[in-house]
């Protein structure tokens, strides 16, 4: 079994808002989300952009 587990990876989820509605949503790394945040607010100035955690019982099922 090579399965490989994160566990000191904190990842984030970064979504951008058109009203009530997402219409992007990213999940990575702590700071590769950063990055893509800071990204996203310069392309989408006017919509809202949110960064968040993940859990991680999440983030090890995506992984699968």
């Amino acid at each position: 079994m090579s399965e490989s587990l994160e566990i000191a990876t904190e990842h984030r989820r970064v979504r951008v808002w058109f009203g009530a509605h997402p219409i992007a949503d990213h999940t990575a790394a702590a700071d590769q989300a950063a990055q893509y945040e800071e990204a996203m607010r310069r392309r989408f100035a006017s919509l809202r952009v949110t960064n968040e955690p993940v859990p991680a019982a999440t983030t090890l099922e995506t992984a699968r």
